[in-house]
């Protein structure tokens, strides 16, 4: 059976005199993330895409994650840190909740902090890995030997990330397109980005932020490590060239190197992310993790807004994004707040699924009125039953096929059930009015629907 996962409320240490924000989450061995130019411990949580992958790691590691100085909950700084400063925050973390030693992650260029915590305090580093990183963003001119193709110069590669740092906060889709180009389809998860980007820094912050990692460098550090070491990297990340994985792993002594496809820098988020978790996973805890999945009882709710391409037509694209960028924020304090798992965004709506049916309609009559006042009608269906919950976090079998057809069936501003999912609630204060037997779309036979009084 797949567990629930412990994740820690979002703490706070000092360092010096800045407070640094982090959360712990998961079991196992203890593994130190240090995230990569942005990055927000509580944020994270809400976005299914990036969801899936921590709560994969959390079944086998106990993972210790912060937002840097300068980024996400953790104080702002006017003046550039000195390297001192930024070794000081991982250890000030580690020392925050007891963790001695631990194996320490680093993601971009949250690699070359990892690499310099593993040079100054190799009594502190069981097993080192390193993705999508690279040793300093000023590069290296021995790079160009450890690839048959030409290798961008740094100065390109500034430019493009400059142009995502000139964008912050207004056109996340620049962001994305570099940064995670297999979510350029994805119009939900560029919404959520630029909530993302506004809620983690200012555009002010994160000029700041990229004008100080760019002067850290751990090229001359890099034969004093002395942890086991994985480095990884993605063949089309459109940021950090293979090659710079293939110098990392010969310049660390005794490093293994290990190539995936895909293209996101962003790799957690990409459609290969647990072949990738996978292998590092295996590095620090010695086990491959099984490939699992559940049958268990779940209500299982879709929404979908009404008449979306209309209303997009009649308010133009700008204004429509600003409503959809809205319908986005209620949805997941709405199902937060009634302890449902956001699967996936459809689009215009929503699945979700809940561990009893009185959560699950609760949170549909909550959406639905919520999102009316700001001028968004949905339609929303539910129903109970057993689904498979897969490990990648998605959820299948009849039961959501079911609640699918059911959505699809409700008329506008409507919350459709069948007449098991009533049953289940009969006795408490909801009522429900008969609209008669449909035909579903793929189902055989004719179903009764009951529609959620108001």
């Amino acid at each position: 059976m797949i567990e629930k996962m412990e994740v820690s409320d979002v703490k706070f240490t000092k360092s010096g005199d800045v407070h640094i924000a982090y959360q712990r989450y998961g079991s196992g061995p203890d593994v130190v993330i240090i995230p990569p130019l942005v990055g927000n411990v509580e944020l994270g949580w809400e976005q299914e895409v990036y969801r899936r992958a921590r709560e994969h790691n959390g079944r086998y590691v106990r993972a210790l994650e912060f937002d840097k100085r300068g980024i996400g909950s953790s104080d702002r700084f006017e003046h550039a840190p000195t390297l001192e400063e930024r070794i000081g925050d991982i250890e000030a973390v580690m020392d925050a909740e007891g963790v001695q030693r631990a194996h320490i992650l680093g993601l971009s260029e949250g690699g070359v902090m990892a690499q310099l915590f593993a040079a100054m305090h190799p009594e502190r580093v069981d097993r080192l890995v390193l993705i999508n990183s690279t040793a300093g963003l000023a590069g290296s001119d021995q790079l160009q030997a450890y690839s048959d193709e030409p290798i961008p110069p740094f100065g390109d590669l500034l430019a493009r990330i400059e142009r995502a740092v000139e964008t912050w906060g207004r056109e996340p889709e620049v962001f994305v397109d570099l940064f995670a180009p297999s979510q350029n389809d994805n119009p939900a998860f560029i919404r959520w980005m630029a909530r993302f980007q506004r809620q983690s820094a200012s555009p002010a912050d994160i000029k700041r932020q990229l004008d100080s990692v760019i002067t850290l460098d751990a090229n001359e550090r890099l034969p004093e490590i002395k942890a086991p070491t994985l480095v990884m990297n993605v063949t089309g990340d459109r940021l950090i060239h293979p090659a710079v994985g293939r110098f990392l792993a010969d310049k660390i002594p005794g490093a293994r190197f290990v190539e995936l496809p895909g293209e996101d820098h962003l790799c957690w988020i990409m459609p290969n992310w647990h072949t990738l978790m996978d292998c590092w996973l295996e590095f620090v805890t010695g086990v491959v993790p099984a490939s699992r999945s559940e049958r268990r009882f779940a209500t299982v709710l879709f929404t979908d807004i009404v008449g979306s391409t209309a209303r997009s037509a009649e308010v133009g694209d700008r204004a429509w994004r600003g409503m959809l960028e809205n319908h986005d924020r209620i949805a997941w304090a709405t199902v937060d707040r009634h302890r449902g798992k956001l699967i996936k965004n459809t689009g215009d709506g929503l699945l979700v699924t809940f561990d009893s049916p009185s959560a699950g309609i609760g949170c549909a009559s909550d959406l639905s009125r919520e999102l009316a006042s700001e001028q968004l009608i949905i339609r929303a269906g539910l129903h109970a039953g057993e689904v498979e919950a897969r490990e990648d976090g998605d959820v299948t079998g009849l039961c959501v096929n079911l609640a699918a057809r059911v959505q699809e069936a409700a008329r506008e501003g409507a919350t459709y059930v069948f007449s098991t999912m009533r049953d289940l609630l009969l006795g408490g204060d909801l009522s429900f009015e008969d609209r008669g037997e449909h035909r579903l779309k793929g189902i055989e036979g004719a179903w009764r629907l009951y529609e959620l009084a108001q």
